[in-house]
């Protein structure tokens, strides 16, 4: 146990070092008058004696460090020295530390923020068992513009059916609603999944409270069961765990609840309030022309997923080849990582972002390095003096380095804090259906990073100052009288720093000028319609409740009009689809209904649109355009000709060249049967998959001719007179004046629901907008400072000059005219390095071209407007230089 005893005493010499040394001092002490006594007695004189036992000892300074180094770990202790001495060097110097300090906060923070987001949306797994494993599975009909669409029953069934690609094949109905009701409660629409009953297993979660589905429940039949998000317990059930067992009330019929999800599961949608079973029925199951399911399978282990796609390319063929008939738009299936299907959208920017953070960060450590560089000329007789005293190079590169760290950790704490405080913000840029699966924290992870790019830091903005610094001529600087200043390495350092300060933030004012420009041009987009004055809300009417179509169709229509004799009202209408809203969250559209021209009987092209049942005044209230014929009105009652009204786009892809107004086509019903529509109008085309996408083709039908569509109306518009949330209050008591138990659900103004479609946009433009204007301020206080710091050195040259006769602008002009040169150096590089980088932005713009001159000219002129002005102040300065008080020496 020598070894034990060692490292004990080590940590006693290192945490009591101060008992130890009053020891030694006091064992010496005795030492040396034992030697003094033993001089005394031979004969000698006290001081005699006192001299000659010095000269047998030895210098009692050297000794106690001889001494001490053999305690060990000396180096901790030289590091804690240089720590203590490196907080009272800035101490003393409280302007520059706190500049320092601030912008490592700025670079740290911004850093870890934007990684903190990058961390939990790309890099964390998501909360499922082997998520690596798991995948969606798409039909791929590029051919038809539907890269990822649904899937039908019978296709999945026959996915299910590989085993040698999957272990199990889960399918989800996403966009169910029922309406609860009873409870005590009020009516309250919610939103629900239909899952097969193994989804749970698959992705091994397990509710908090209770059980999945079993087996025999996914059966047509015996599916009335149910189970709760945990969202929907607390704030419908108080979170009774009695709940488990009891029956609620969805769309008028009993459903026995099986249990709780836990906190964090919502899926695949965020807004996921219920899981009920599919129980396909035997006609659903056979069903290959109803897109509607989203599929997650669990690869074997031995398979890959690009493995599982060649072998899916095999089977799409066979299975094409089966049902030629139906299936001729299949161009195949394909297997897409369940994380890539939820973060394919912000991938793109939030690497943007990731690049931006470490360009700031760059820009902030070489402002502090500009400033170490300027700082050393105070220093240099400092630095000179400790190296006369013995001091190697190598030990006050340390003791400089040390100096570094110190700033670099109250920057690293600083910017912790402010990461921390981004959350809020940047929970933005996590995708809306992992919005409640993934939250922002300071993880292991985070944290980790925000430490390392603090070390890093210290020796980005340390390390070449410190050597430029060690360089020192120790002769010069200690001569009285000496020339005290920085030499041309030190300068041409710090004007290379300028130059990469300005390039690197030219490259973030260029990315950020596309992406605001972007933005603009998205939001200003003619959508198609007008937001402004429109109030939407959500009524499901239950089939439960209104089974009749009368009934449903009746409903709709004593609504509408006691919400047309309101005097804040206008108009009002409704619809199944609101524009913007349905989009069936993880893979293509599932309002893609098939109809046929009229004549037409068999063709290579695939009719197909977007359907929509609408409501006469529904056009009218969205004030969307009619290019020609007439709108629905109430004349197109149940027992008049069936007819249709139909958008720009489709008009133009299947009746080109050609009037398609008095044409008729056949739409395919549900249960197999069709009717034909005669074409009565053309509208203008609503964005309806989003503002950056081509508005596909559309047709709508008047709701009363709606039976047996599945399509419903489900959303009420109304153009208001004023404000439209006054009049929220009034459609639920016009609601609730028809039925009481008919829930009023997601009301919210159409400008709103706009606003929320470029949200994801918006945050990544602001956010990248404000890292410019961050780098482009300390891009101009490098320039400022090096300026600043020129005008201090060049004091006596410039008292010459004007002693000399140069006149106030030729100064001006030697100042601005170095300023100039630096900042254009930058620029022209910027420019060249912004070419490349806004090549790869190209999937995140809209409306601009990557290579947006306007954009590259009007950003280089604002940075080099702005550096001029940095400049100026300095230039001023040298312009007011007394040329007595310069030439006077110290």
């Amino acid at each position: 146990m020598a070894w034990a005893r060692r490292v004990w005493l080590r940590l006693q010499s290192l945490f009591r070092r101060g008992r130890f040394a009053q020891r030694l001092d006091d064992e010496m002490q005795f030492h040396l008058d034992e030697q003094i006594a033993e001089n005394i007695a031979a004969g000698m004189s006290r001081e005699e004696a006192r001299y000659a036992a010095l000269r047998t000892f030895g210098n009692p300074t050297g000794l106690k460090e001889d001494t001490q180094d053999t305690w060990g770990w000396v180096w901790l202790h030289e590091i804690g020295r240089d720590l203590r001495h490196g907080v009272r060097m800035l101490r003393k110097n409280p302007g520059f530390s706190s500049v320092a300090v601030l912008t490592l906060t700025l670079g740290i923070g911004a850093t870890a923020s934007i990684f903190s987001v990058v961390d939990s949306v790309l890099l964390r797994r998501l909360p499922y068992r082997d998520p690596s494993r798991l995948v969606s599975v798409y039909e791929d009909r590029s051919s038809t513009g539907f890269p990822r669409k649904q899937f039908t029953p019978a296709n999945f069934a026959d996915c299910k059916a590989q085993t040698a690609i999957f272990r199990d094949v889960a399918a989800v109905d996403a966009d169910r609603f029922y309406n609860l009701t009873g409870n005590g409660g009020t009516p309250e629409r919610l939103s629900a999944e239909g899952v097969t009953h193994n989804l749970f297993s698959i992705l091994g979660v397990w509710p908090q409270v209770g059980r999945v589905f079993r087996p025999e429940e996914d059966t047509a039949g015996f599916e009335h069961v149910v189970l709760l998000s945990h969202r929907l317990w607390l704030s419908r059930f108080g979170g009774d765990r009695n709940v488990v067992g009891q029956d609620i009330i969805l769309n008028g019929e009993k459903y026995s609840v099986v249990g709780v999800m836990p906190p964090w599961f919502s899926f695949p949608n965020k807004d996921a309030d219920l899981w009920v079973p599919t129980a396909f029925t035997s006609q659903q199951q056979a069903d290959r022309g109803a897109h509607f399911l989203t599929v997650i399978g669990a690869l074997q282990p031995q398979v890959s997923v690009g493995q599982a796609n060649a072998e899916l390319a095999v089977f799409s063929q066979n299975l094409r080849q089966q049902h030629m008939d139906i299936m001729r738009f299949v161009d195949g299936f394909v297997a897409v990582p369940l994380q890539e299907v939820y973060t394919r959208d912000v991938r793109g920017g939030l690497i943007v972002l990731l690049v931006a953070v470490a360009f700031i960060l760059l820009i902030a450590c070489a402002n502090i390095a500009n400033l170490l560089l300027s700082r050393a000329t105070v220093r240099q007789r400092e630095i000179a003096l400790r190296s006369a005293l013995g001091a190697s190079r190598g030990r006050v590169v340390r003791q400089l380095l040390t100096e570094s760290a110190v700033l670099a950790t109250g920057g690293g704490a600083l910017g912790i804090l402010l990461t921390k405080g981004s959350f809020s913000f940047l929970k933005a840029l996590i995708p809306g259906d992992l919005s409640r699966t993934l939250s922002l924290t300071l993880n292991l992870p985070v944290l980790a990073f925000a430490i390392l790019i603090s070390l890093a830091s210290t020796f980005l903005f340390g390390l070449t100052p410190a050597l430029q610094i060690s360089k020192t001529d120790v002769s010069d600087s200690l001569k009285e009288g000496g020339r005290v200043g920085a030499g041309r390495r030190s300068k041409s350092l710090g004007n290379l720093l300028v130059v990469g300060e300005v390039a690197l933030s030219l490259v973030l004012l260029v990315a950020s000028g596309l992406l605001l420009k972007s933005f603009a041009n998205l939001r200003g987009l003619d959508p198609g319609f007008r937001s402004d004055q429109v109030l939407t809300a959500h009524i499901d009417v239950p089939d439960g409740k209104y089974r009749d179509f009368g009934q449903r169709a009746q409903f709709f229509q004593t609504v509408l009009e006691r919400m047309r004799v309101l005097p804040s009202v206008s108009s009002a209408g409704f619809t199944s689809a609101l524009p913007l809203t349905w989009k069936s969250g993880m893979g293509g559209f599932v309002g893609m209904a098939s109809f046929l021209p009229e004549g037409v009987v068999c063709s290579d092209v695939q009719y197909a649109a977007l359907d929509r049942v609408v409501s006469p005044g529904y056009f009218e209230t969205m004030r969307i355009r009619l290019l020609g014929g007439r709108l629905f009105d109430d004349h197109d009652g149940p027992d008049a000709p069936s007819v249709a009204i139909i958008n720009e786009a489709m008009a133009r892809k299947f009746w080109p060249n050609e009037d398609p107004l008095g044409k008729r086509f056949r739409f395919n019903l549900v249960g197999g049967s069709f009717r034909f529509f005669q074409i009565v109008g053309i509208v203008d085309d609503a964005k309806q998959m989003g503002l950056d996408e081509p508005a596909k083709e559309e047709m709508y039908f008047p709701y009363w001719q709606a039976q047996r569509n599945y399509m419903v109306p489900s959303t009420l518009v109304v153009h208001t007179r004023g404000d439209p949330t006054s009049v929220a209050r009034a459609v639920r008591e016009a609601v609730w004046s028809v039925d009481r138990d008919q829930p009023v659900s997601e009301i919210a103004t159409m400008d709103d629901i706009l606003d929320r479609e470029v949200e994801p946009r918006r945050v990544q433009a602001v956010l990248l907008g404000g890292l410019a204007a961050l780098a482009l301020t300390l891009a101009c206080v490098g320039i400022y400072g090096v300026m600043a710091y020129l005008v201090t050195q060049r004091n006596r040259e410039i008292g010459i000059r004007v002693a000399l006769g140069a006149h106030r602008g030729d100064i001006l002009s030697l100042i601005l005219g170095r300023g100039a040169k630096l900042t254009l150096t930058g620029v022209s590089i910027g420019l060249v390095a912004s070419l490349p980088i806004t090549r790869l932005m190209g999937a995140l713009l809209f409306g601009v071209s990557p290579m947006d001159p306007l954009t590259f000219a009007g950003v280089a002129f604002l940075l080099i407007s702005v550096a001029l002005v940095a400049c100026y102040i300095p230039a001023w300065r040298a312009m007011r230089v007394d040329p007595i008080v310069a030439l006077r020496f110290d």
